[in-house]
């Protein structure tokens, strides 16, 4: 095999690599190719600094040689040419595809919570393991691999990257010169370019391609930006070229440089391309929901029950119209950002939908300064959130990292009393280190203008009082943990709160994840216009207000984690508007709210149950769920204090057949032995036959509006104490259930008619250590499964599930 060849005229060029088993391959693809990639090009030199290059497939151009008679670097028309080849051969793969039946997979979606910056390869696996990453599929999914990402979805998604390659030809014509610094990274490029299209000519599409086509578009993306900026004098090894990837074994971070402010980055193309599509949002409110992601650090993931919080509080979505739902309107914006390049879903394989959303570096570079200029927040020259709000009317609390303002340590170190402040605006400076004493005076006259205040990073977020009470035109304070990572946060008292009953704008209210607030003040009962309260995780909260029913448009209740409850106020019945409560407590405490009371809420479409007592029934409970009217998810967990003895089971039987027993022994009991006369006789039967119409009557009447079970779209049970299922877990009682999880507990089996079958689609059976049943049974039970997650459940047997326990149908 020959390997390199060199011909010894030192005024020749040196040939360069190839290997004699896979030149045809070359020859193939690299119709672009040129020396750098190792394709035998021959060049001879004229006696000059100059001299002419040809390859074996024809390619001619001008290179540059130093004293050493080696070639230094092409010049610009050679990288126009090899731009120009690069569009050529990906726009030849992109033509054969036609139009994906449905939306094509993005590939800028981080599925696995990986920075996009970071290095890999798009060649990981030599050929000879080629038959390794290829997955088998049958003859409805020919050319999709597991996941079912199809060759014509990766041909599409191909012809949008043609489009780029295509811009960076037209733009590089316009220069007159390129930096060296610029070859290797066109080398990655072209790497990236020929592992793709070698794998499109496959007959089955490899594994690797979508995470091949995210990493062309990363890198891309990291050239088109450097254009405008070429003479920067920065090497390959700087931190704008070391975010290109080029394997996909490697993932070695690459930061990015900070990009915002800087001048040459706002002229750039990308950043010009950003601002259009911002600009192009069809209006104020997408605009304005866009730049809510500003304020988050890089790479962060932002859940989709955050944002619509701030949404709905901000006012970002509107009256809704009839038929219309919040979380529709949320799926469909985060949609249109997702189309348009600007944010990326984060896709876990145990969830069908992404929950969270991240945003790539350079985007938010650009957004930042959008945000800047609509004086959305502040921000520091870095483009992080600052805390002052004397120019906007949104305020950020966030962690001081750097030291006290200058100005602020000068006037503790004074001993005079010149200039003194009063107490509240030094506890006001000490809270938000305000960099010098004007900003602090023009802020301490603006808090009755703030309409938001947001916790990013304050451990201790407790305001003076007389601060807290003068924000009356807040709309959204959120005070709480927002991030997916761990943060404690705590407050030392909660006199602060007492401040609530001036904010009667107030219409999200967040304290999620704070330690240290054992009460929620009843001062919360003058919050009329308050939608959403959120205590989840509140863990020191021991009881709510006995007047929360004060708050009538109140449509979320989130008492999730919060461990200490052991009272339901009653006068949580009263919340008429209420769409979603978790965390609703069953306890033995008197007085306390039941699930009969609860099920007054007419407009309730999700909730939670923590049961804490024995005496809950859920055979009992059929009723109550039953006149739930528009109920579609729930959720019933049992706590340590709801479990029943060890022989429940049986216990739960015993109780059955004795209720049934002393029904019929009172039955024989009260059995006269007179039979009386027959004119009673006849007024007993006339009276008996009148009252029992009444009762059918009525308890037909009743059952029309018994739905609850009946709607019910998903249930979740965890830790079932029983061995045998409620009575009411049946498909015959649950005709519109989709979706069902069962998670820890002593299920053993689910009852099925073979007249009526299971209508769930996805089914998620985790530590179920008695629950039996095999893969012929479960497809007999559940003919429109889908989805199937089968966690640690040892006698669940035969199904064809992944190494996470996860198995999905294959895509029609």
């Amino acid at each position: 095999m020959l390997s390199q060849a060199h011909l010894h005229d030192d005024r020749a060029m040196v040939m360069g690599h190839y290997h004699l088993a896979t030149l045809s391959d070359i020859l193939t693809i690299y119709d672009v190719l040129t020396i750098d990639f190792g394709q035998v090009v021959v060049g001879f030199y004229s006696g000059d600094d100059t001299g002419t290059v040809a390859g074996d497939d024809g390619l001619k151009g001008k290179w540059v040689f130093g004293k050493d008679h080696k070639p230094i670097l092409s010049p610009i028309q050679d990288i126009i040419d090899r731009i120009s080849k690069l569009c050529e051969l990906t726009n030849k793969y992109a033509t054969k595809a036609n139009p994906p039946h449905q939306n094509t997979v993005a590939t800028n979606t981080a599925t696995e919570n990986q920075q996009d910056g970071s290095t890999t390869t798009s060649r990981g696996v030599s050929r000879g393991e080629d038959s390794q990453r290829t997955q088998k599929t049958d003859g409805s999914n020919k050319g999709k691999d597991g996941g079912g990402y199809s060759k014509t979805e990766a041909l599409h998604e191909l012809g949008k990257l043609y489009k780029e390659l295509d811009y960076m030809y037209r733009s590089f014509q316009k220069l007159e010169k390129f930096e060296n610094d610029l070859s290797d990274p066109l080398k990655t490029l072209e790497a990236n370019v020929k592992d793709i299209v070698t794998d499109l000519d496959k007959d089955e599409l490899p594994k690797q391609v979508p995470h091949n086509l995210r990493v062309l578009r990363n890198n891309i993306t990291r050239v088109k930006i450097l254009i405008p900026s070429q003479h920067q004098g920065g090497g390959i090894n700087s931190e704008g070229n070391r975010g290109l990837q080029t394997t996909v074994v490697t993932r070695d971070a690459g930061d990015l440089p900070h990009l915002y402010g800087s001048t040459l980055f706002e002229e750039s193309y990308y950043f010009k391309e950003i601002e259009e599509k911002y600009k192009s949002l069809k209006d104020d409110r997408l605009r304005l929901c866009f730049l809510c992601f500003a304020i988050f650090p890089e790479n962060a993931a932002i859940k989709k029950r955050f944002l619509r919080f701030w949404w709905v509080g901000e006012e970002l979505i509107g009256p809704l119209k009839e038929g219309e739902d919040e979380k529709d309107i949320v799926n469909e914006t985060l949609n249109i950002f997702v189309e348009k390049g600007l944010i990326q879903p984060v896709l876990k394989k145990s969830r069908l939908e992404p929950r969270s959303y991240k945003m790539d570096p350079i985007v938010r570079s650009c957004l930042n300064r959008f945000a800047k200029d609509a004086r959305f927040f502040d921000y520091d020259q870095e483009g992080k959130p600052t805390m002052d709000f004397s120019s906007c009317k949104k305020a950020c609390m966030v962690r001081s990292e750097g030291a006290t303002a200058p100005w602020f340590s000068e006037y503790l170190k004074e001993e005079s009393g010149q200039g003194k402040l009063p107490v509240d605006l030094v506890k006001l400076q000490m809270l938000f280190n305000f960099p010098d004493r004007n900003t602090l005076m023009t802020a301490s006259k603006r808090f009755d203008k703030l309409q938001i205040l947001f916790n990013l990073s304050k451990q201790f977020p407790a305001l003076p009082t007389e601060w807290f009470s003068k924000m009356t035109e807040l709309k959204v304070l959120y005070m709480g943990k927002w991030e997916t990572t761990a943060r404690h946060i705590e407050v030392e008292d909660i006199d602060f709160l007492k401040g609530l009953k001036n904010m009667k704008n107030l219409r999200l209210l967040s304290l999620q994840g704070i330690s240290g607030i054992p009460k929620i003040p009843s001062t919360i009962q003058n919050l009329g216009n308050l939608r959403i309260l959120d205590l989840r995780a509140c863990h020191n909260l021991g009881r709510l207000p006995d007047k929360i029913g004060s708050l009538k448009e109140l449509t979320y209740l989130d008492l999730s984690e919060c461990y200490l409850l052991d009272y339901m106020p009653k006068r949580l019945s009263d919340f008429k508007e209420l769409q979603v409560l978790k965390g609703f407590v069953i306890v033995d405490t008197q007085n306390s709210c039941t699930l009969k009371d609860l099920s007054n809420l007419k407009n309730l479409r999700k909730l939670s149950i923590n049961v804490n007592t024995t005496k809950f029934n859920i055979d009992d409970e059929e009723r109550s769920l039953n006149r739930f009217q528009k109920l579609e998810k729930l959720r019933i967990a049992w706590g340590s204090r709801g479990m029943p003895n060890t022989n429940s089971s049986k216990s739960k039987s015993d109780i059955k057949n004795q209720q049934a027993a002393a029904k019929a022994s009172t039955g024989k009991e009260n059995k006269g032995d007179d039979k009386g006369s027959e004119a009673n006789s006849k007024t007993t039967k006339v009276a008996t036959g009148v009252f029992a119409a009444t009762v059918l009557w009525r308890v037909k009447e009743e059952e029309e509006d018994l739905v609850g079970l009946a709607n019910l779209v998903k249930l979740d049970l965890q830790c079932f104490p029983y061995t045998d299922p409620p009575e009411w877990l049946v498909p015959k009682k649950l005709r519109r259930l989709t979706n069902l999880s069962i998670r820890g507990g002593k299920l053993s089996y689910l009852k099925h008619d073979d007249k009526k079958k299971w209508k769930v689609d996805t089914l998620h059976l985790k530590f179920l250590v008695g629950f039996k049943m095999n893969w012929k049974e479960m497809l007999e039970k559940f003919p429109k499964l889908k989805y199937l997650e089968n966690v640690r459940s040892p006698r669940i047997t035969l199904c064809p599930c992944d190494d996470n326990g996860i198995w999905q149908a294959p895509s029609k």
